[in-house]
């Protein structure tokens, strides 16, 4: 198996296209497992000719793609692409026509037995950054909880040590993230919200975002319960808000970790969230610690959620963050009517 440049690959050989040069020599080496030789090329593909999945096609005639798709999501355009509008390299592994119907029966095959394998993780998927409104509504509830709900459900969801750690009330962890202190507590985080969950919710859907800020901004709770005195309280969306700006750096991280062509974005990605987090979140009158945990798990959640494309499951991050959301309220409703 020999890379080629395209001048001096054989002409009227078929070409099996592949987006990576790991993906390619993979194939090849199946292909020769196979007793099928094959041998590489290289191409640069213009911005215009970005995305779909790769191909297995003769170069005879017109690309035909492969039919059916076997697990392989279809490759997103790349970001950091180079000023003259090329995205990346492609990759060719050419056959023998009359060996090109064998040669898609192999590949298909080891993409069917390989599908969670790493290869295609270099397509991590990248929209680009936009803030996405449904972050509007979402700070209007808060502001409608903190105008309305009752103070014997306020008492009974603030973050209470004691009654977590000795009555295990554990939605606490949850329902003090939709509580505030006062309007001034409100404010501040209604400013911060604006921009965290809304370029969050852009970069993974609105309901992967507030599902996995959620569970972030909880956990960060825990240490506080575990390590202040039992009659410490706390509540504020903060660790919630830290947690989204947490699933930023997150993809921001796994980018540059398998991306070659994002160094410069995702240095300024990674420095601004760094800096707002020392600017919003470290705060001596504020909860540090939550704060802290909220970002830390955050970009834990956010690098998981960009490596394993867990945007593709909106709907079912949508439905588990109403479960969340309003599973713990119900508890501590039962639990006060008591």
């Amino acid at each position: 198996m020999t890379p080629l440049s395209s001048d001096t690959a054989p002409p009227l050989l078929a070409a099996l296209t592949a987006w990576s040069e790991r993906q390619a020599m993979d194939w090849g080496l199946a292909l020769i497992s196979q007793g099928i030789p094959a041998v590489i090329d290289r191409e640069e593909v213009p911005a215009k000719q970005c995305g779909g999945a790769p191909e297995i096609a003769s170069e005879r005639t017109s690309e035909d793609s492969i039919e059916g798709d076997v697990g392989h999501p279809p490759n997103p355009p790349y970001p950091g692409s180079s000023p003259q509008g090329v995205r990346r390299d492609r990759w060719r592994l050419r056959v023998e026509p009359d060996a090109l119907d064998r040669a898609r029966a192999v590949v298909l095959e080891y993409r069917r037995e390989n599908r969670r394998f790493a290869w295609h993780r270099t397509a991590i998927a990248a929209r680009p950054l936009s803030w996405n409104p449904t972050a509007v509504p979402w700070v209007l509830v808060l502001c409608a909880i903190h105008a309305l709900l009752p103070m014997a459900l306020r008492s009974a969801g603030w973050v209470e040590a004691s009654s977590v750690r000795q009555q295990g009330q554990w939605w606490r962890l949850f329902t003090a993230t939709w509580l505030h202190a006062d309007e001034a507590h409100l404010a501040s985080n209604v400013g911060t919200a604006f921009f965290t969950m809304g370029f969050a919710m852009g970069r993974y859907g609105p309901g992967t975002t507030l599902c996995l800020s959620l569970l972030a901004g909880a956990a960060a709770n825990i240490p506080g319960v575990l390590l202040r005195d039992p009659t410490a309280r706390a509540l504020g969306a903060s660790g919630v808000l830290m947690a989204a700006l947490g699933l930023l750096v997150g993809h921001a991280v796994v980018w540059w970790r398998v991306s070659r062509h994002a160094s410069k974005p995702v240095w300024i990605s990674l420095g601004a969230g760094v800096f707002l987090f020392l600017s919003l979140g470290v705060n001596p009158v504020s909860d540090v610690l939550a704060h802290a945990g909220g970002f830390v798990g955050g970009i834990l959640l956010g690098a998981l959620a960009a490596w394993f494309r867990w945007g593709r499951f909106e709907k079912l991050w949508a439905l588990a963050y109403a479960v969340l959301a309003l599973g713990p309220w119900l508890c501590a409703w039962v639990v006060r009517g008591h």
